[in-house]
């Protein structure tokens, strides 16, 4: 199951990274849209990263080699879900309150370590398999 999920994470995690790298205007007004919405947006945002952590966490619990970078997505997603569920406006002043600029420059950086993380697993998966 662990190698499945790497298998399925690694392409996931490479086109959320390039979309994030080369379409970071449109990232932009996704997160300005949910921060137009306060605390319903973070919430929203928060119920998103839930859903996509809580499988990682469950079903991937591995804490050695490079597929451990997948386990700790998972955790950081449930952590930002926890934050965003019950500490909304913790959340409201990360997406509301930022510069365009900063936001940018760290939806880019995001784009660059996903593309790593999800090379670094693809890899990984392709090297066991063979």
């Amino acid at each position: 199951m662990a190698n499945t999920l790497v298998l399925i994470a690694s392409p996931v995690l490479i086109g959320l990274g390039v979309s994030q790298m080369y379409a970071t205007p449109h990232w932009q007004s996704y997160y300005r849209m949910l921060g137009a919405l306060g605390p319903t947006g973070v919430r929203l945002n928060g119920l998103v990263s839930l859903a996509i952590g809580s499988p990682i966490v469950i079903l991937h619990n591995v804490w050695s080699g490079p597929p451990m970078l997948l386990t700790l997505i998972g955790w950081l997603l449930l952590l930002e879900s926890t934050l965003c569920l019950f500490l909304p406006s913790a959340g409201l002043a990360g997406l509301s309150e930022v510069d365009e600029d900063a936001r940018g420059g760290v939806i880019k950086g995001m784009g660059v370590v996903l593309v790593v993380v999800g090379g670094v697993l693809g890899i990984h998966v392709l090297r066991s398999a063979g």
